[in-house]
């Protein structure tokens, strides 16, 4: 009959319908197999609801965070809160408050200080849920930042001097910037054995050498110290090259502070200089040549023997008082007295041979950066300072400019920064560190991209909040960072009916400058 009516021939030769035959077929086969597959998928993956247990649900659209609870007497209960931090904090002092014991075994079946995971439910999946009071610490912070979304233990404080070439030299001493850079490891050109800064405190004045302490300085792993110069001294001053102007600049508190300090430069104390000693006078700086290349080593005469010193130390010497004339006489080896046990002064920490001054004018940015070396039990601090032309930080703004956070509240010293440093999106969980022996008992910190530190009350809240894993972090940098929220379970039980608003500063659109807004709210 398809032939007859298609082809106008009762004869059918061949099936004018089987290629749609066929596709219907297929189709009907492929409409009923994905029939099956959301069937299956709808049993396996059905619509996020609110879990029947205590947890944290957080409402899509709207990023509503509660904590689901389970009120002996109400029931069911969603509890808002500011943030998942608020959230996590909320769980473990519910569920160890004692109140409830059979929700503390629900929610921490594992122990009370696992981080509990959210779970995004859509928003009218929440509808018909009793609400309680607006819990939770209101600033605290955004980010509770997973393995991946961490920095390195790479820290740096930087000053970085806004010369103006049309101004003279102490026209631009009082114009430095402070900013602290978090997980960057490349910091540009390290200071030079031969090199150093001349820094005077803004505070009180006094003026520090800033060099790399030599290969065999008490201090392994510090690689770049402070010292005391008394620049009244003209004997020190000539000794250590320091006459030549304009080449002192000023330092803010923030990166001295975080320089580790040494002994102070200056000539050591020598009883009875003058004295004749046998062939020799006290006070005396002789010199002995070494075989082969192994240059000249230098000693002082003192009145029980002798004591290897550093050509710094010599020059210290020489220019303060010149006890045997006005040469380094060359003795041979076997004419030197007995060293001297134990040392009269320790000249360790001083630079082995007088460093070159770098100017700011030439070397405006200079940088403390702070690293670990080894790991595990080996692990420990070292401190190096880079000089460059620029902030060592490579995201610009699109006037070229480096991307920086502002801040305008001060650290705990009291001591403002004027602007902070983090690969956007990442965070720190530290420990305050101020050598290798606290790595792992210091304070606890979560240090997030706009240069905040939010203390942790323990390591038990710390694993609660997901805060795991802290790795060490200099305090001398870290003090430095305004102080957010504490992360405790006390603070955390406020509750409020709505959040005071405080003044707070943004820029101005009509100029430079800041305004000031001023916001009423009702605490609960």
């Amino acid at each position: 009959m398809q032939s007859a009516l298609v082809r106008k021939d009762a004869v059918m030769l061949h099936d004018p319908m089987r290629t749609h035959s066929r596709a219907t077929v297929v189709g009907i086969c492929i409409a009923a197999i994905a029939c099956v597959g959301f069937l299956v998928f709808g049993l396996l993956s059905p619509s996020p609801t609110a879990p029947d247990k205590t947890g944290i649900v957080i409402g899509k659209p709207s990023g509503a965070v509660y904590v689901k609870w389970q009120d002996p007497v109400k029931g069911d209960v969603l509890i808002p809160t500011f943030n998942l931090a608020s959230a996590r904090l909320l769980l473990l002092a519910r569920s160890t408050s004692g109140g409830n014991q059979q929700q503390a075994s629900n929610t921490d079946a594992s122990g009370a200080g696992e981080a509990q995971q959210p779970e995004v439910v859509p928003d009218d999946k929440l509808v018909d849920i009793p609400r309680e009071r607006l819990t939770g610490i209101q600033d605290g912070p955004q980010l509770l930042p997973g393995p991946d979304q961490r920095i390195s233990a790479n820290w740096a404080v930087c000053d970085a001097y806004q010369i103006d070439p049309s101004l003279k030299a102490s026209a631009n001493e009082d114009k430095i910037q402070t900013t602290v850079i978090g997980g960057v490891a490349d910091l540009g050109p390290e200071l030079a054995e031969n090199e150093s800064l001349l820094v005077k405190d803004t505070q009180d004045n006094r003026t520090y050498l800033v060099y790399r302490t030599p290969a065999t300085a008490n201090l392994p792993n510090a690689s770049t110290v402070r010292a005391l110069v008394d620049m009244t001294n003209s004997a020190t001053r000539s000794a250590l090259n320091l006459n030549t102007p304009n080449i002192t600049r000023n330092i803010t508190p923030g990166l001295l502070n975080a320089i580790p300090a040494v002994a102070d430069l200056r000539a050591p104390n020598i009883p009875d200089s003058g004295q004749q000693v046998g062939q020799f006078t006290v006070g005396q700086v002789v010199q002995v040549e070494r075989a082969g290349t192994g240059g000249i080593d230098y000693y002082v005469v003192l009145k029980g023997g002798v004591q290897q010193i550093k050509k710094t130390t010599a020059d210290l010497i020489r220019f303060t008082r010149t006890a045997g004339g006005a040469r380094i006489d060359s003795v041979s080896p076997d004419d030197l007295p007995q060293p001297v046990n134990p040392p009269a002064f320790d000249d360790k920490s001083f630079p082995a041979v007088v460093p070159e001054v770098l100017t700011p004018v030439n070397f405006p940015v200079a940088c403390l950066g702070w690293g670990l070396v080894g790991s595990g039990q080996d692990a420990d601090q070292q401190t190096k300072v880079h000089v460059g032309k620029a902030l060592p930080i490579d995201r610009k703004n699109r006037d070229g400019s480096p991307a920086v956070v502002p801040i305008s509240t001060a650290g705990t010293t009291g001591t403002r920064i004027s602007s902070f440093y983090m690969p956007p999106g990442r965070a720190a969980v530290v420990r305050g560190s101020t050598n290798r022996d606290n790595f792992q008992t210091g304070p606890i910190y979560l240090i997030s991209d706009r240069g905040v530190k939010y203390g942790v009350r323990d390591a038990r809240t710390a694993a609660a909040l997901g805060l795991n894993d802290q790795l060490p972090a200099p305090v001398s940098i870290v003090q430095l960072l305004p102080d957010g929220a504490s992360l405790n379970t006390t603070d955390v039980l406020q509750t409020y009916d709505t959040v005071p608003v405080e003044s707070g500063q943004f820029p101005s659109t009509a100029g430079g400058g800041s305004n000031t807004v001023t916001g009423q709210g009702g605490g609960g």
